[in-house]
């Protein structure tokens, strides 16, 4: 859209709450969109290519909304979503009228979700726009044309009463508590999938990032086994590399890069992202804190250089550390619209800078380029002290405040076993008491998740 239309987040505002059957105003804007897209030619050059932009603007739209629909369908079935509501999703740009997209059905063949997500949509940018009570009247006036007659009644009669509270926050007890019960919740083996669904449809939101997510994930997910993490660190990398962290998942092409650049951690183009990934995989709940917590720290970096809260290495815990080179060294070997794709040397080079320059952790760094097959130039992380995934956990708790018996219960192993990982532990990083095992969790960043 953005390379056939111009900026195509002015357009779709100008669409929003816009009856697309109104043929002469929906012309019009795209009269506007094409008038910012060609500013810079004379008068007649101008004229000719709006023209032409016009004539063929069904061309480039009729694809993506297809596309849309497509895609929505495709992973809904990779979420384990009924067949009814993939119908749905492949109906998206439907209308009452018949004059929707991409197969143009009309009356009782447009399902009933689609008929009110479709003016509850419009209600929503109308109001926004003109005020409640005009939104009650166009709606009204709308009335068997993209809304079905009893809807938009409904609607415009009670338009005060159904709009109430529609500007306040959604959490997840709001959501739930609109799921019907009895409340489904995905096993592991569909979460990961759903993760991975997730991961695939944000990067399908640009072409040169097709299938980043999935190599990220590879990539931090075998560098955090070569370092030894426990478990649930692992899966919280895999699951924060394949959740939504990126700028793209928040906001569209033009808004994100106009120039197609990839924007460095501290550029101020991507900075509300972490912060909008978090509250994404937070609304999980607990299973998602992790990794929340990871994508929060995504693009953060040891000399606060980084972003969004410009925190240093004391707050990056080796997975968030691990996160970070997995990205900088997958980015950089991607191809861009401004720069070619590097070699993988080129890109161990570009990473080791990083290091050098104090934004990225060595340890973290060298695993991402040993499992990404690039001579390693340090021996096993030291700053873990050859503590076993086990031990990490053990430590974990004990520095949380936990007695061994109780970190014994957590980990479902014996206090005799905790208290032989306790004394391993002293002896692999120099500490003889409690307190000094917590302050090297705290200093080496292992109490942050």
């Amino acid at each position: 859209m953005a390379a056939a239309l111009g900026d195509e987040i002015a357009l779709r505002k100008e669409l929003a709450g816009l009856d697309m059957g109104d043929i002469s105003k929906v012309g019009q804007v795209f009269v506007n969109a094409f008038t910012r897209l060609f500013s810079s030619l004379q008068p007649a050059g101008r004229q000719r290519a709006i023209e032409e932009g016009l004539s063929g603007a069904l061309k480039v739209t009729f694809p993506i909304l297809t596309a849309h629909c497509e895609v929505a369908e495709r992973i809904g079935q990779r979420l384990g979503l009924s067949e009814e509501i993939r119908r749905n999703l492949g109906q998206t740009y439907e209308r009452w009228d018949g004059r929707g997209m991409p197969r143009g059905l009309s009356g009782d063949d447009v399902l009933p979700a689609v008929r009110l997500i479709t003016l509850a949509q419009d209600a929503i940018a109308l109001a926004d726009a003109h005020g409640i009570d005009e939104m009650a009247r166009i709606v009204a006036e709308r009335a068997d044309g993209p809304y079905e007659a009893r809807l938009a009644k409904l609607m415009s009669e009670n338009a005060r009463t159904l709009m109430e509270g529609i500007d306040d926050g959604v959490t997840r007890k709001t959501v739930l508590a609109l799921e019907p019960e009895p409340v489904e919740y995905l096993e592991e083996e569909a979460c990961e999938a759903a993760y991975l669904a997730i991961a695939d449809m944000v990067d399908m939101r640009m072409p040169f990032t097709y299938g980043h997510s999935r190599a990220v994930a590879d990539l931090a997910e075998a560098a955090a086994n070569y370092m030894g993490l426990p478990d649930s660190d692992v899966r919280d990398v895999r699951r924060a590399s394949r959740g939504p962290r990126h700028r793209r998942a928040f906001r569209t092409g033009v808004d994100l890069d106009a120039d197609g650049a990839n924007v460095a951690p501290g550029g101020r183009r991507g900075k509300p992202s972490p912060h909008y990934g978090e509250r994404a995989l937070s609304a999980l709940g607990e299973g998602g804190s992790g990794a929340a917590s990871l994508v929060a720290r995504h693009h953060e970096c040891l000399d606060r250089s980084g972003f969004h809260r410009g925190v240093d290495g004391s707050d990056l815990s080796p997975s968030a550390r691990i996160l970070a080179a997995a990205e900088v060294f997958e980015t950089a070997r991607e191809e861009r619209p401004l720069r070619p794709a590097l070699g993988d040397e080129a890109v161990a080079s570009t990473v080791r800078t990083w290091v050098r320059e104090g934004r990225l952790c060595p340890d973290g760094a060298e695993a991402v380029l040993s499992v990404a097959g690039q001579p390693s130039r340090r021996n096993t992380p030291a700053r873990l002290a050859g503590m076993t995934p086990r031990e990490i956990e053990v430590l974990r708790l004990v520095a949380r405040g936990l007695t061994l018996k109780e970190a014994a219960e957590e980990l479902g192993i014996s206090p005799k076993t905790a208290d032989n990982h306790i004394q391993s532990i002293y002896s692999k990083i120099g500490v003889t008491t409690r307190a000094g095992a917590a302050l090297f969790a705290v200093e080496n960043g292992l109490l942050m998740r």
